[in-house]
């Protein structure tokens, strides 16, 4: 689980849980995916996280 903080972002989110070695383009398919699987937390606008929101990290990809 990860708490979202202030100034957080899916895209930021998305960037640590991948690691410092993340591209631009890892990153952009990444973070839908932490959208798709916290739409129930985030509701229909991804630019739209608060913090103390509780996120799930995708499932691994097949």
């Amino acid at each position: 689980m990860v708490v979202v903080l202030r100034g957080d972002t899916l895209w930021t989110i998305a960037a640590r849980h991948l690691g410092a070695g993340a591209t631009t383009e890892q990153i952009a398919r990444e973070w839908p995916r932490w959208w798709a699987a916290n739409k129930h937390v985030i509701g229909s606008n991804p630019d739209k996280i608060f913090p103390g929101q509780h996120l799930q990290p995708p499932p691994p990809r097949p």
